[in-house]
């Protein structure tokens, strides 16, 4: 009977070390949900001339004229106190969406078409370097990183807003680029942080999928021209991001 006793005890004892030292772990191991602000930089924002341009765009027009867009992101990251504060590798994703300036989608809307708008879904991995030595009664806990990863463009497909010629449109392929991200920021307390990043996301390459004549005679030439001229175009593309995270 003392031998089962004491079996029995020792498996009780291992189990709750190890559940301690799970629920240790666990407290190390961080998600975090983002929501960004988004505003574009460079060739990204510069601007075509909408009344000296006529719709659908061309590859030397698209990928410009980009404005200010919204986004969201998740990231899982592991921390570990090097004495001095914390460092957190982590990696995560993001989607930013922005639309074209208000020009071009007011020209769009003239002629009867969608407007095209970009999704970039850069996936990182990095490090984070958090500075939890300050002592205050509410924890301020600044912290900077940085990150590498791939960044994919996406133009949504334009074409005509009649419902019954569907396939009456423009499409685009998805192109990928080598990214990077810095960012600073302060953790307000353990759960909320709020930070400004720059991304890197890259040269990307814009190039048609497939096109179809439009109906109207003007869309109908620039398919026509742009279908004989294959040259293929680079954009650069870069994002200011305000952001707010929520981390458990």
């Amino acid at each position: 009977m003392k031998s089962t006793f004491t079996k029995v005890l020792c498996i009780a004892v291992m189990l709750l070390a190890t559940g301690i030292t799970a629920q240790a772990q666990f407290r190390h191991f961080r998600q975090s949900i983002y929501l960004n602000g988004v505003l574009p930089t460079g060739a990204f924002a510069s601007q075509v001339d909408a009344n000296q341009s006529i719709v659908p765009l061309t590859n030397e027009q698209v990928g410009k004229g980009a404005i200010i867009g919204f986004g969201a992101g998740y990231r899982a990251s592991y921390r570990f106190d090097i004495g001095m504060g914390e460092v957190a590798p982590f990696v995560g994703a993001d989607l930013f969406w922005n639309m074209i300036d208000s020009k071009w989608s007011d020209k769009y809307l003239n002629a009867s078409m969608t407007a095209p708008s970009y999704l970039n879904i850069p996936v990182m991995a990095g490090v984070s370097y958090n500075y939890d030595e300050l002592d205050t009664r509410f924890p301020i806990i600044p912290f900077g990183e940085f990150g590498v990863g791939s960044d994919m463009l996406l133009i949504t497909r334009e074409g005509t807003t009649v419902k019954d010629d569907p396939n009456n449109y423009y499409a685009y392929k998805p192109s990928f680029s080598v990214a990077w991200m810095v960012g600073a920021g302060v953790y307000l307390g353990n759960y909320v942080s709020i930070g400004a990043y720059y991304y890197g996301l890259g040269k990307h390459t814009v190039d048609y999928t497939s096109r179809c004549i439009d109906k109207n005679p003007v869309a109908a030439l620039q398919a026509a021209n742009d279908a004989a001229n294959q040259t293929r175009h680079t954009r650069t593309v870069g994002e200011l991001a305000l952001r707010i995270g929520f981390h458990f």
